[in-house]
């Protein structure tokens, strides 16, 4: 193998190898993303009662509302972890778009429900949704061509954004029928 062979070889290997790093660094990645997320969720007003949300008619598969904090602690959970394995390949190759990317992504989910409480309408509600949806599937790609298991951490959050932005879809169209009735 030439030289440049060698180097691409050893370059695929280290990225499909966990990088060596300490869980406590690890933890202050998962932990600011679930304070962002808390602080968020409860300057947005989440933990109050909302009636335009609550009181409306849902799906029938529409999970508890115990769901989505129970979800959203599992997504922060992996997403840093996902961040961190990203950083720790600051070494080996560039970083910047990739955290770039997913900095703009956070800062979306951290003004999510300020917005959506603030507007009031499941229109914003399912465009918010949406732009997460093209975000963490952004941010995904971006971390796939940096580290996999940054990758594989960030499809269960996929999976959830999936799902939550086609219930949304649902329960926005499902309202407008029971607002024209």
């Amino acid at each position: 193998l030439s030289r440049e062979e060698q180097g691409m070889k050893r370059q695929r290997h280290s990225l499909s190898q966990p990088p060596q790093g300490s869980w406590w660094e690890a933890s202050l990645f998962v932990s600011g993303c679930m304070l962002g997320g808390f602080l968020g969720s409860y300057l947005g007003g989440a933990f109050k009662k909302q009636p335009w949300y609550d009181d409306s008619p849902k799906p029938r598969f529409w999970p508890p509302q115990w769901v989505f904090p129970v979800a959203w602690v599992g997504n922060y959970t992996f997403m840093g972890l996902a961040l961190w394995q990203v950083w720790q390949q600051r070494r080996r190759v560039a970083v910047a778009k990739p955290l770039t990317i997913f900095t703009i992504h956070l800062l979306h989910n951290f003004l999510f429900i300020p917005i959506v409480y603030q507007f009031k309408q499941k229109s914003v509600y399912v465009l918010m949704d949406t732009i997460a949806l093209c975000l963490g599937l952004v941010t995904t790609i971006v971390f796939a061509r940096v580290s996999r298991a940054a990758k594989w951490l960030m499809l269960p959050y996929l999976c959830w954004l999936f799902f939550t932005t086609s219930i949304k879809v649902l329960w926005w169209r499902m309202n407008l029928k029971w607002i024209k009735r």
